[in-house]
């Protein structure tokens, strides 16, 4: 044999459309997760947030006598806010990066599917 035996063409374009699918699929996991986790982390910050400043008018009100019971919750409370807004950037950053990545997964499928079509 002259040459080797190579797959048909069409063989090779379905391969390449299920790898991207598969891909595809796998990012779609990865959002939905991802907003699962940032619906889920908004609501405890709102809730959060609403405790918080319960707390802080209690302590305004009785500026006497803060104890430290107060202010340490008011410190936790503040700890949790800031780290959970960076979460919820970090989880922004996160989607707009896996959409980016499905929207290049989806114009590959498109150019190997005009290959398939042009056969």
């Amino acid at each position: 044999m002259l040459f080797p035996r190579f797959r048909s063409k069409e063989r090779d374009l379905r391969g390449d459309i299920e790898r991207f699918a598969s891909i595809d699929s796998a990012v779609a996991r990865a959002i939905t997760e991802a907003e699962q986790e940032l619906a889920g982390l908004t609501t405890r910050l709102d809730e959060a947030r609403s405790r918080a400043a319960f707390l802080y008018g209690d302590v305004i009100d009785s500026e006497d006598d803060i104890d430290e019971r107060s202010t340490t919750l008011i410190q936790e409370a503040e700890r949790f806010l800031v780290r959970g807004e960076k979460r919820r950037g970090e989880l922004a950053e996160h989607l707009a990066m896996l959409g980016a990545i499905r929207d290049q997964v989806q114009l590959a499928t498109d150019a190997v599917r005009a290959d398939m079509a042009s056969e």
